[in-house]
């Protein structure tokens, strides 16, 4: 099901603008051996106005699609082909009778009346296009995606009951079915490319973060999606009724085989907006008009009082919207640092708000006890039902429980050497320093714990750091040393992060529970070819070097390499000894790389004569390779960067080019690369309808 286009063409997206691909396509710019990393599948076939699938032109190259492991039906009728004058590429839903459901990537470009969508043997044309107003393509897979779009037709679709969506909050584990026309196939030789055929699978729901919901594709007893399945449906099942739960938008193995990672756009995060435009109210109920349900602390601070005192309760606010005719029998669970029973008096899972009320109040009831405590917290959150939505925002309240006996202590951090540094041996040590203080009683000593965490390793990059420190009795502070450990590597500035951990027995000052020390490297000034100006030379037939880019910076004006930015470029120069072939790589390299040769004296006056981003994507090899016909003296300029500003250390090598027998199979290659060419050409006018 779901997905975008072919993982090969992915790094175009995502390094530029849709429109222009097309026309570098259709230039013929880009080369059949270069490779790109994918990021989400767009599906893209063309499919005729009764439903009949022709691909553009059978090749390797043309974009599979399927649902995995999934059964043809005919059933979900709601369910039809989108596309754009005619050419359909993918999936969407019948949420109205004017109204169609899909993602954000399948609306992306296409015109308010050229869109169109395949139901019921019938094409419709659409009168209105929305895609959502933070839709982000380059964010595709997380929950700033907002991938999610809704076509308005020109007319009413007739004989066909749309379908409601889920406005309750998806849980792990619960059961999807997924619905689209993407291409067949199993989990372990993954899809066959047939898309156009409307299949059915299930898969249970392994995460559900904001705006998302996401599993893995673990087995073949699991359905997944594929290209051409993306903005179908993802349906739950609530009393027996289907419920569009989520819309296909990605998955990141370009087969969508067994270990495959997709992602749905959640439908209940985006019920608000999709009922502004297409005006359903349904949902989660078998298309009645439910209630929503938000939960507030209206007293959200409790104490533990002895008998003689009044007592100090915290209450929550259970509120619905909607009829109030009948009672509503609302599900809760409790969690926090406080104990059910010990530290406050147990609260039911089941609350009922009576018929004629539109809420209903919960009370905490503090327990009082003999020991010392902190402040501890009693969270309620509502749980899902096919009874009543849920306010994504307003689902879970806290209240805290103040202890009434005696005053604990509390624990402060500050730094007192924020900049420590590496040194070499027989240089004066450069430390940083934290100090953690108590307040109160200091007639015994006090163990207070934290946790480590930065960009700096604990135990690589400083002398490892426990978990604890112990005040000692008489004292009210203690020091914690960050010892940076020297190592040969530039690796810029890092930072080490303490943050206090929460005890029973003492109390964290709020505004001063963590603080950070960086250290700084001491190899950084050994790269001296971040600018071009100061690139290093490269001498002889043969040659390796060695470096890093962790803290080099874009310079105005230089090339980025294969389209793709980074800013994190460094600089090489070598003098061809002799003509003839030669090749660049940065196999080795510990990040994924991009490599560009040059010829010219200025940054801003580079002609390029190669380029490349990975040697070798899909065999796993993201390092860069080129090869060049050399001229004995000329000066070549050889740039490394890194893909969207990648880091790490360099291996660059220059060797004499391929063998004879080598080279004649490049020349074969070129030759074959001519019988391709027509397929690159309708490649190119399939991307168009991307």
């Amino acid at each position: 099901m779901r997905k975008n286009w072919s993982s090969s063409w992915q790094k175009l997206w995502t390094g530029r603008g849709r429109r222009r691909q097309i026309e570098l396509a259709q230039a013929g710019r880009f080369a059949p051996a270069e490779t790109f990393e994918p990021r989400v599948v767009l599906s893209a076939v063309s499919v005729s106005q009764s439903g009949a699938v022709q691909l553009h032109q059978q090749s390797e190259l043309a974009v599979s699609a399927r649902i995995v492991n999934g059964t043809q039906t005919s059933d979900y009728p709601a369910v039809g082909l989108i596309g754009e004058s005619g050419d359909h590429f993918c999936t969407g839903t019948l949420i109205a009778p004017q109204y169609v459901l899909t993602a954000g990537h399948c609306a992306e470009g296409v015109g308010n009346t050229t869109g169109t969508f395949t139901v019921g043997r019938q094409s419709y044309q659409t009168e209105r296009v929305y895609l959502h107003p933070n839709y982000n393509r380059n964010a595709i897979g997380s929950d700033s995606a907002n991938d999610i779009a809704i076509y308005k037709l020109s007319q009413q679709v007739v004989g066909i009951t749309p379908m409601n969506i889920f406005r309750g909050i998806p849980q792990v584990g619960q059961l999807l079915t997924l619905v689209g026309f993407g291409g067949g196939g199993n989990g372990t030789t993954g899809t066959n490319g047939d898309f156009g055929i409307k299949r059915v699978g299930t898969t249970p729901i392994d995460k559900v973060s904001r705006t998302l919901i996401s599993w893995n594709f673990d087995n073949n007893t699991e359905a997944n999606t594929a290209p051409g399945d993306s903005g179908g449906p993802a349906f739950v099942t609530v009393d027996g009724i289907k419920y569009i739960a989520g819309v296909t938008s990605g998955g990141d193995s370009p087969n969508a085989s067994i270990g495959d990672h997709s992602f749905d756009t959640r439908v209940d995060a985006f019920a608000a907006w999709i009922t502004s435009i297409a005006g359903v109210t349904g949902g989660g109920g078998g298309g009645v008009d439910l209630p929503t349900l938000n939960i507030v602390a209206t007293d959200a601070a409790a104490a533990e009082t002895t008998v003689s005192q009044t007592a100090n309760l915290g209450t929550y606010t259970i509120n619905r919207t909607g009829s109030t005719n009948a009672a509503l029998v609302v599900s809760l669970s409790y969690s926090g640092a406080a104990s059910s029973g010990s530290d406050y008096s147990s609260l039911p899972t089941l609350v009922t708000i009576p018929a004629g009320q539109s809420s209903v109040a919960l009370t905490v009831t503090p327990l009082d006890d003999s020991l010392a405590e902190s402040s501890e917290s009693v969270i309620a959150t509502l749980q899902s039902s096919g009874a009543y939505n849920l306010d994504s925002v307003r689902s879970a309240a806290t209240v805290t429980i103040t202890d009434n006996d005696q005053t604990l202590p509390t624990i402060s951090l500050r730094v007192t050497d924020a900049v420590a540094a590496e040194t070499r041996t027989g240089q004066v040590a450069n430390h940083g320093r934290f100090q953690v203080t108590r307040t109160g009683p200091t007639t015994s000593s006090m163990t207070v714990f934290y946790t480590v965490s930065g960009t700096a390793t604990n135990g690589t990059d400083y002398t490892r750091l426990g978990r604890s420190i112990t005040i000692p009795a008489g004292r009210l502070s203690a020091t914690i040393s960050v010892s940076p450990v020297d190592d040969a590597l530039s690796e810029g500035t890092e930072n080490v992060v303490l943050t206090l951990a929460a005890q029973t027995n003492y109390s964290i000052d709020a505004a001063r529970g963590t603080a950070t020390v960086t250290i700084e490297d001491n190899e950084t000034a050994v790269r001296t070819n971040d600018n071009f100006a100061d690139r290093k030379l490269l001498t002889g037939n043969n040659a390796i070097a060695s470096g890093d880019n962790r803290t080099a910076t874009g310079e105005t004006g230089e090339p980025n390499i294969a389209g793709v930015s980074g800013n994190k470029s460094v600089w090489w120069a070598w003098t061809a000894p002799a003509t003839g072939r030669f090749t660049f790589n940065t196999a080795g390299s510990s990040f994924d790389t991009t490599l560009g040769v040059y010829t010219g004296s200025s940054v801003t006056a580079l002609r390029l004569v190669a380029e490349n981003d990975d040697a070798d994507y899909f065999g796993g090899t993201l390092t860069s390779q080129v090869t060049i016909n050399a001229v004995a003296g000329t000066q070549y300029q050889i740039q490394v960067n890194g893909y969207d500003s990648a880091s790490g250390d360099i291996t660059l090598r220059l060797n004499p080019a391929a063998t004879t027998f080598a080279a004649n199979r490049l020349a074969a290659s070129r030759r074959d690369a001519v019988q391709i060419d027509s397929v690159f050409q309708t490649y190119a006018e399939w991307a168009r309808r991307l």
